[in-house]
């Protein structure tokens, strides 16, 4: 699941998507934005990154936010490197401050992120310009997590993978949970839909839900 994977830049009606895989547990942060207004925003942030904000000065792009797909430490280990709002759901905000259940205790980090995030749920909108985030809310991997819509791409944090699912035997993970969120909120969605995930290779649901062995009943 955590292996470093070649990743494209790509594009979905005037959308770009420029992937960055970054820290030691590879973990993909993705950069969505307008090619034409160069409003954007962030999907994750594992860690501060040169390559990251070069691009970002680079290209001018205008960023607006950070979306935080869940609070595990190689999620948001860069969030103080960039100082832009950045939202999470408020069922992982305690996760944001207790290493324990961030995970980073395990790896000799002890991070705590001491700024106050902004909140969504699934009643939430978040736009860029024209462009809009629906929040789809999949808690299981963490009591928090969700799932980021745009266009056709779904990005899908930890929660569903190529092959593979999030893990569950860590602080707050609920397998049931998981598999609940996943056949009912993603395997729901158009199979054409890229799925983007917070660890390597993209998918896309229909193919997962064919060939996942994790989902298959």
């Amino acid at each position: 699941m955590y292996t470093r994977q070649p990743q494209p830049s790509l594009s979905n009606e005037k959308l770009s998507l420029q992937v960055f895989v970054l820290g030691d547990l590879f973990t993909n942060s993705y950069l969505v934005y307008d090619e034409s207004t160069k409003n954007g925003f962030l999907v994750d942030i594992p860690c501060s990154s040169r390559e990251l904000t070069s691009f970002i000065k680079k290209e001018r792009i205008n960023l607006l936010f950070i979306a935080l797909t869940h609070a595990h430490f190689d999620h948001i280990g860069g969030l103080g490197s960039i100082s832009v709002p950045f939202y999470i759901h408020e069922k992982d905000v305690p996760l944001l401050k207790d290493s324990h259940l961030n995970g980073s205790y395990f790896f000799d980090l002890g991070m705590a992120i001491k700024d106050e995030p902004l909140l969504y749920d699934e009643s939430s909108v978040l736009k860029f310009g024209s462009h809009s985030v629906q929040i789809l809310y999949v808690p299981g991997h963490t009591p928090g997590s969700v799932a980021l819509k745009v266009g056709k791409w779904l990005f899908s944090g930890d929660t569903l993978f190529f092959d593979s699912i999030g893990r569950t035997d860590i602080p707050l993970g609920s397998s049931s949970a998981l598999l609940k969120s996943i056949k009912e909120k993603i395997l729901t969605l158009p199979p054409e839909t890229a799925v983007w995930p917070g660890h390597g290779s993209s998918t896309t649901v229909g193919r997962e839900k064919k060939e996942n062995p994790f989902l298959i009943d």
